[in-house]
This record gives C-alpha cells, sequence and structure tokens, in this order.
C-alpha cells in the first residue's frame, strides 16, 4: 500500500481541496459532517489528532448512526477559516446541509463525543420521520 493511508486511517477524511470538500458536504446531505480545522504546527491540533480518531471509530462502530469526519489543514483552507472565523486549533465545526449548526474549540475526546451524540439527538427530535 502507498504512504497516504493515513489521510483515511480510522474514518477521519483529510480534505486536500476545495472539490473535494464541497463533494463531501454535498454527498452528505442531511447527516452530520465533523470538520476538524488543524494545522500541524499546532500543539493542541496535534494533542487532539489521536482523540479525534477515536472518536471516529466510535461512532462508526454505533448502529444506525450516520456522521462523516474529515479534517482540513488551516494552511489550506485559509480564506474559508477566516470567514468562519476560525481563531483558534483546532475547531471542531458541526454542519448539515453546507451550515455550520456548532462549534467546539480545542476540546477533550469526551467532550466532543458528547457534542456529536447531542447534535444527532437534536436532528432526531427535529426530524421525527427519520
Amino acid at each position: 500500500m502507498s504512504g497516504s493511508s493515513s489521510s483515511r486511517s480510522v474514518g477521519v477524511r483529510s480534505i486536500e481541496t476545495w472539490k473535494d470538500l464541497r463533494a463531501c458536504l454535498r454527498d452528505a446531505g442531511d447527516n452530520l459532517v465533523v470538520i476538524e480545522f488543524m494545522a500541524p504546527w499546532s500543539e493542541p491540533s496535534k494533542a487532539m489528532e489521536q482523540p479525534y480518531r477515536d472518536v471516529a471509530s466510535e461512532f462508526a462502530n454505533k448502529p444506525n448512526v450516520n456522521v462523516q469526519f474529515v479534517a482540513l489543514n488551516f494552511d489550506k483552507f485559509e480564506f474559508l477559516g477566516r470567514r468562519l472565523r476560525v481563531e483558534a486549533m483546532p475547531v471542531f465545526l458541526m454542519v448539515r446541509k453546507f451550515m455550520v449548526e456548532d462549534r467546539i474549540v480545542a476540546v477533550s475526546r469526551k467532550e466532543l463525543s458528547d457534542k456529536i451524540t447531542e447534535m444527532l439527538t437534536k436532528k432526531s427530535s427535529t426530524n421525527p420521520t427519520e
């Protein structure tokens, strides 16, 4: 296998282009997308890398849960980061239908997992037909 396996490890997809980001959000439809804005030079980003992967793995193993986990390098998506007021890293954006519904900054694994669970519950209660 090639050395690119780290960009797809444990359910976290590294997005490298605007085209890929648009496709990811479009394909997600009504489902939650957790976007991590990170920077390889940021110590807090480095500290949350494994916990973020662990959370992605945790949700991948839950039945009837459809959530995507992606990572954006702030240096590559600086314009978007500034438009979304990303001022600290890592920041995790909770996105549905191209809209940021919530955000959480440099958190623990538990706080991130709890926030995602809250967002999934919020969708369930607002869409009783699903």
